[in-house]
């Protein structure tokens, strides 16, 4: 039933987002709607979220070594890509250029990657009644994250250092109320 239901939802975003062509207005924006889709699918699928879960099994089960490289890679595919995602269809559908996409691109996977550290650093000095789920679990499972490769302190200034280039990135788009930035600050510290 988890699978199927991890098929349907997945299927039901595509379908969602369908509904999309049916509001556009002209040939421009029905390749916008249509590069937004094209992102969508490749942040979920094998060379997204789906590959990360890939690579996270196959690390769990021993068929890989898991290095920091591999690390990384999971956490990209797992976390990053579906904020990719997010940022990029926003930017797409708003006509940004190329290269502003790739910029929210970048920023996105410095989002991703600061949050998935800060969780595993949780992971080792949380509050279970604030996480809302038990801590240590990740030493209990034998599991490699990156506080075990590079230790708490490391990880504390490297979830702060990469955060900020997040947040200079967004600092070019994110105007009015600054909810990214102020967002990815939240996430520096954050504590559940």
């Amino acid at each position: 039933m988890a699978v199927l239901a991890g098929d349907g939802l997945l299927n039901y975003a595509y379908e969602t987002a369908a509904k999309a062509f049916d509001k556009a207005d002209g040939p421009e924006e029905i390749k916008r709607i249509a590069r937004a889709l094209q992102i969508l699918a490749e942040k979920a699928g094998i060379y997204g979220m789906i590959g990360g879960q890939n690579g996270d099994l196959e690390a769990e089960e021993g068929k890989l070594p898991l290095t920091e490289e591999l690390l990384l890679f999971i956490h990209e595919k797992k976390t990053a890509a579906l904020i990719q995602a997010a940022l990029m269809i926003g930017g797409v559908l708003a006509g940004a250029s190329d290269t502003e996409i790739r910029s929210l691109e970048k920023a996105a996977y410095d989002i991703g990657i600061a949050f998935q550290i800060q969780d595993d650093i949780l992971d080792v000095t949380g509050n279970e009644e604030i996480l809302g789920k038990p801590i240590g679990s990740d030493e209990k499972n034998h599991k490699t994250t990156y506080v075990t490769l590079k230790g708490l302190e490391q990880s504390a200034k490297d979830v702060e250092e990469i955060s900020k280039k997040a947040i200079e990135i967004l600092a070019r788009y994110d105007v009015g109320d600054r909810y990214l930035t102020n967002l990815t600050r939240f996430l520096i510290h954050r504590t559940h």
